[in-house]
């Protein structure tokens, strides 16, 4: 029975998780492929524990000389786990991404010790039908691969998207998008996978047990996975997968020609050979690209520039790093100045654009030395047997694993890519035959010994039925937090909360819950301002205004408490997560939000210094953001500090030069001490540099106005009005624009479509009838004595400018 079930939970395993994913949860793809992982890994360990101390009365293990370097790769990586700066994320994985997680590498370390100590090379050789094979495992591998590859090209050519509509949505909405594929969340990880397995499929292909000659199922099955994967691949056409590709189909050629393992029949490697110029063909000349959203990928320059920052940290980062899946810090901590430049700058990424760079920042040198070390070992050993013909499999698992490693150099991994490394390095030493040792231990002569394993197997067994019983609460939590997304009003509230309730250790879901009370505080504000307006209407002593005042009483009550219960979420997100900038910042707006709605706050008050030093410990744990340092300078101008605002506008625009939040406080800024002039210019950079930056638009046509210039003013505010033809402020200004001009009817419309956008609006109720009362043509007023008709102008102009100015 035991054995039963190490071979379905191995095979199972193998064959679902590049397929594996769920729709209930926030992050479709990884999340659920951890859990996979770790039940069906944990499942197969117990089992093969219980086997040998139950059953076969022994402890049996086979031994490899890469046993040591996976040993002390994972020891370190524990180390690093228990010394991070954020022990839950790298206990679990960084929310969102996962794959980076302890739990999920020590799986993967317990998934290499089940291969070496349950497979066999041969399965011909195998007398019991429930033992593993090295061939049994390729062809459960190779109907998975040829299965993502299938629900990929549905993807691409829209057939889930035809049958939900068919079938009336039966699909989650995950699967109708174009990049939906089983094995990776994006179309790029997928091609970097499938390029590793077609360089697999090429060497199983090219097998010598394999007979050329006769066409086979076996024969056509990996020819058209090969087939079909260059195919997904020039669709997707992303370049650093047809390298990785090109770099493993060109090992393969050159360790075949090195062993001459092909001498007999040379012929075959033409193969590989047509398909080196296939995909360097490919790679110059795309074809048939889809146009679908593409993954932007961290470049190996930012990538290792923030890793050596990370790793040369302190004295503790330099041995262990940051901690096992944290790269979400080192990258906010240690990413360049230069990356503000980018297109995507303001984005925190939680993932290097190099495996290895993201190793030396999480894990440190130790770490990365030893992670070369592993696989530095398993290439020597290999390449020593290969050259002595030692199995069938070994070159196409070399040669695989050799492309995993280039696929690391130049991109992230995910759990599929990791599944896949540890699978290789797994079959790939079962393969060493003549290097694998065998040490047993006997309780027949020693009945106390099958006493104290019998006890560690219960503590073994209740160790993971504990792990079960909190993974089952904290999948539930995730659940929960995705329902309470995609809610609203008290209902989203409920959700959240009970997402925070099954995991309190999550600070995600905090934030979220945090934020959640802020909005329902928010939307209780706007319904306490309309109460009090009902208010002000009524008649003092009438019985309708006490019942309402009670009314407004009580909201006022709850608001607070909502308002409270969000600032003490928020404070705890800072403390089970103190790393994360992000949190710091949220925490700083909520501190924020109570000084703006309290102008007479002093800057000595608790609210001002909270906020203030949440918003310099989030710069301090990400220093080139530049959005940080401008939202403190908006805070510093609320409380009336000039100086410091216009010192943290500048110090966010030492970080990004054109950053346009930046530029336009600091303009206002320079208005608020009356030098217009300069306050024009830097607006006037900033569109010739974002000629798109329709707040900018906006702000350089009311400095026009002030400045006189009210020609120039008609036209910004007519082109924003154009390109949004929502935008009130500036309808509302090219009113008054309009006004000042002597432009009455121009004027009168455009109120009217401010009016139509702000139904009620007093202020522009008033200026209507002020214009329709004028009652004056552009024809009659142009019948006026100039100097009566400039007068009026004059004085009417300086009115709206005052109002504008304020």
């Amino acid at each position: 029975m035991y054995q039963k079930i190490i071979k379905f939970s191995i095979y199972a395993l193998v064959f679902l998780l590049p397929l594996f994913w769920l729709p209930f949860t926030f992050e479709a793809f990884e999340f659920n492929k951890q859990y996979l992982l770790f039940f069906l890994v944990s499942l197969a360990l117990f089992a093969w524990l219980a086997k040998q101390v139950l059953v076969d009365k022994e402890i049996r293990i086979r031994k490899t000389p890469l046993d040591i370097f996976v040993l002390v790769f994972l020891f370190l990586a524990i180390l690093s786990a228990v010394f991070s700066v954020d022990r839950i994320s790298s206990l679990l994985g960084f929310y969102g991404r996962f794959s980076d997680s302890l739990i999920g590498l020590l799986s993967l370390g317990g998934l290499y010790f089940l291969i070496t100590n349950n497979v066999q090379i041969n399965s011909d050789k195998i007398t019991d039908k429930h033992k593993l094979s090295i061939g049994g495992i390729i062809q459960i591998f190779s109907w998975s691969v040829f299965f993502v590859v299938l629900f990929s090209y549905f993807s691409i050519f829209g057939v889930w998207t035809k049958l939900s509509s068919a079938m009336t949505g039966v699909f989650p909405q995950v699967m109708l998008q174009s990049i939906f594929n089983p094995a990776s969340g994006s179309m790029e990880g997928l091609t970097i996978f499938l390029a590793v397995v077609t360089v697999l499929f090429t060497g199983l292909l090219l097998n010598q047990k394999i007979q050329m000659r006769k066409l086979n199922f076996q024969n056509i099955f990996y020819l058209v996975l090969i087939l079909a994967c260059l195919g997904i691949l020039e669709i997707i056409d992303f370049r650093i997968a047809w390298v990785v590709l090109l770099v493993g189909l060109s090992l393969y050629l050159l360790s075949a020609l090195i062993t001459r393992i092909f001498r007999e029949n040379v012929n075959r490697l033409l193969l590989p050979i047509f398909l080196i110029i296939i995909a360097a063909v490919l790679l110059l000349f795309n074809i048939i690209r889809i146009d679908a959203p593409q993954e932007y990928v961290l470049g190996q320059n930012v990538s290792w520039q923030t890793a050596i920052g990370a790793a040369t940290e302190n004295i503790k980062s330099i041995f262990l790093g940051s901690g096992v899946g944290t790269y979400f810090y080192d990258f906010a901590r240690f990413r360049p100045v230069d990356f503000n430049q980018e297109p995507l700058w303001y984005i925190g990424f939680d993932r290097s654009g190099s495996h290895f760079a993201e190793i030396l920042g999480t894990v440190g040198f130790l770490g990365l030395l030893s992670y070369l070390a592993l696989i530095g070992m398993f290439l020597i050993i290999s390449w020593f047997l290969l050259k002595n013909r030692a199995s069938g499999f070994q070159l196409p698992l070399l040669t695989a694993f050799l492309t995993l490693i280039v696929g690391q150099i130049l991109y992230y991994q995910n759990i599929t890519l990791a599944f896949t490394f540890w699978l290789m390095l797994g079959l790939g030493a079962c393969c060493w035959q003549g290097t694998m040792k065998e040490k047993t231990v006997s309780f027949k002569s020693m009945p106390e010994l099958s006493l104290v394993f019998s006890t560690l197997l219960v503590i073994v067994g209740a160790v993971f039925l504990v792990l079960y019983y909190f993974g089952a609460s904290y999948y539930w939590a995730d659940v929960n937090y995705r329902r309470g997304l995609f809610s609203l009003g008290q209902e989203r509230i409920e959700k959240l909360g009970r997402a925070v309730e099954s995991n309190s250790r999550l600070a995600q879901y905090k934030l979220a819950f945090s934020r959640g009370l802020f909005f329902e505080f928010l939307e209780k504000e706007q319904k306490s301002l309309e109460l009090w307006n009902e208010i002000q209407i009524m008649a003092a002593g009438s019985a309708g205004r006490g019942q309402k005042e009670q009314e407004f009483s009580e909201l006022q009550i709850t608001m607070l408490n909502i308002f409270k219960d969000s600032i003490n979420h928020a404070e705890k997100v800072t403390k089970l997560q103190p790393s994360l900038a992000t949190n710091w910042y949220n925490l700083g707006m909520l501190y924020g939000s109570v000084v703006v709605r309290n102008d007479n706050l002093a800057e000595d008050s608790d609210w001002v210094r909270e906020s203030i030093g949440s918003f310099e410990k989030a710069i301090a744990l990400e220093p080139t953001n530049p959005i940080i340092y401008t939202e403190l300078g908006n805070f510093y101008m609320i409380l009336e500090n000039e100086q410091k605002a216009k010192e943290y506008f500048q110090k966010a625009l030492d970080k990004k030069p054109y950053y346009a939040a930046a530029i336009i406080q600091m303009a206002l800024l320079l208005e608020r001490e009356e030098i217009l002039q300069e306050a024009i210019t830097m607006l006037e950079g900033l569109i010739t540099h974002d000629a798109w930056n329709i707040e900018a638009h906006y702000q350089l046509g009311r400095l026009y106005y002030n400045d006189g210039r009210i020609d120039e003013a008609i036209e910004l505010f007519g082109a924003v009005a154009l390109v949004v033809p929502q935008h009130s402020n500036s309808l509302y200004s090219l009113g008054v624009a309009y006004t000042a001009k002597g432009q009455v009817q121009e004027a009168i419309l455009v109120f009217e479509r401010v009016l139509e956008l702000n139904p009620g609006n007093q202020d522009v109720i008033q200026k209507l009838d002020e214009l329709k009362r004028q009652g004056l043509p552009q024809q009659r007023l142009e019948e006026q004595p100039e100097e009566e008709q400039e007068k009026e102008e004059s004085e009417e102009s300086e009115e709206e400018a005052e109002g504008q100015e304020e």
